[in-house]
């Protein structure tokens, strides 16, 4: 079956997106695995109206709003190829394939913890990495950060407005660099540049950090670099131009160098966003598809 648009990915910028194009008349596909980066995550806040929202609640409410207009269709699948065609894509999952005559990636990106022993057990419960998102719930705590680079100067900028109780863990990096050295000094930010042996608590609530010397420093939550690509195995067979960092080049309006595939949300930016931010670049990048479309019937 033959859509105008197919969607990769259902969450806020995909089906913010999906919403635009159901009032836009286009006949539109979701294809969503369903398996969301932020399924950690126990409430989603910074969205007006929606504060305090799980993301599986924000999740089927969006599916809601999207299957109201009869020209839209979701599909749980992964997809696991594009290519191009005459007439436009063709999308492949593991079982069916569909064509469009365009292709909008809303897949957001993948994320890579640091390595530090169980940090998996307390990530998104008392660990993060998004200060707006979760500095609030975490104030006036006794806060680690994992950090070993220059970034440390902006996290201790941005984690002093919640907690001025701070402890920088560079994971046996010895030594920092000498902005942020003379940044920590000044500002009587403790530093430990011991190797972490593993992270310390139960049912997700952080209590400390062992370190490989036996000696155990007591936190109450963390905020910690990660990583972030979107090498996603379904566009290797598109030829898609990265920038030096891995970013998929795009306009503003999410065109990419291959005429008709779009990326929005995060996927776009190459970096984690609020859901507030990934909808609405999901429904911005949905109006510019549109038009393009539109015009296409003019010419």
């Amino acid at each position: 079956m033959e859509y105008e648009v197919i969607v990769i990915g259902g969450g806020p910028a995909g089906m913010s997106a999906a919403l635009n194009f159901g009032r836009g008349m286009m006949h539109t596909l979701v294809i969503d695995e369903d398996k969301p980066r932020n399924k950690v995550t126990q409430l989603s806040h910074g969205y007006l109206t929606q504060d305090g929202i799980s993301p599986q609640k924000f999740k089927q409410q969006a599916i809601e709003d999207v299957s109201k207009y009869k020209d839209v269709s979701i599909v749980n699948a992964r997809v696991v190829d594009i290519i191009q065609i005459e007439s436009g894509f063709k999308v492949s999952t593991a079982s069916k394939s569909y064509t469009a005559k365009q292709i909008l990636v809303a897949t957001g990106v993948r994320e890579h913890l640091p390595k530090i022993n169980n940090i998996e057990s307390f990530y998104g419960k008392t660990v993060f990495y998004c200060p707006w998102c979760d500095g609030f719930e975490m104030k006036h705590t006794q806060l680690g950060v994992f950090y070993s680079d220059k970034d440390v100067i902006h996290i201790v900028k941005l984690l002093r407005n919640f907690s001025k109780k701070i402890t920088v863990f560079t994971n046996g990096i010895e030594t920092l660099e000498p902005e942020a050295i003379k940044f920590l000094e000044q500002h009587h930010i403790e530093v430990c540049s011991t190797t972490i042996k593993k992270l310390l608590g139960d049912q997700g609530q952080l209590k400390g950090v062992e370190l490989e010397d036996g000696s155990v420093i007591k936190i109450e939550g963390a905020f910690t670099q990660m990583g972030w690509d979107t090498e996603f195995n379904f566009l290797n067979n598109i030829l898609l131009e990265r920038d030096e960092q891995g970013k998929i080049k795009s306009s503003p309006y999410g065109e990419t160098n291959i005429n008709g595939l779009y990326v929005t949300g995060e996927t776009k930016d190459n970096f984690p966003s609020q859901l507030i931010d990934a909808a609405s670049n999901g429904g911005n990048v949905a109006k510019n598809m549109m038009m393009s479309l539109i015009n296409e019937t003019y010419q």
